[in-house]
């Protein structure tokens, strides 16, 4: 992916945004059925199907948001990840360091960074 303008991008775009659509198409109907397993099943065997419908419900929503945040990544031309970054941060193979300091660092009340 070298350009925002490339064609590997723009099929990305479409494919995740393609995926966004289908998965909260999916979700609504899942989310339907539950209801109306609810309502033609009132007894606990029927809560806990609906339970599980909306458990599965709110994972495809969650699968659309990331795929349509795939998208707009893509529109922007990114090349990194997605989202926000979590963990501590690695050195590549470009042998530079990833942060400055070395070792561990012990917080202090009186501590000069903080501000």
């Amino acid at each position: 992916m070298t350009s925002p303008e490339g064609p590997e991008l723009e099929r990305v775009r479409n494919w995740s945004a393609g995926l966004g659509a289908a998965l909260g198409t999916v979700a609504g109907e899942v989310g339907d059925l539950g209801r109306r397993i609810a309502a033609g099943w009132p007894d606990h065997h029927g809560r806990e199907w609906s339970e599980r419908l909306l458990t599965l419900r709110t994972g495809l929503e969650r699968a659309g948001d990331a795929a349509a945040r795939l998208a707009q990544a893509a529109d922007r031309g990114v090349d990194g990840p997605v989202g926000p970054a979590t963990g501590p941060r690695l050195g590549g193979t470009a042998a530079r360091r990833a942060a400055d300091e070395r070792g561990v660092r012990i917080p202090r009340l009186d501590d000069p960074e903080d501000g």
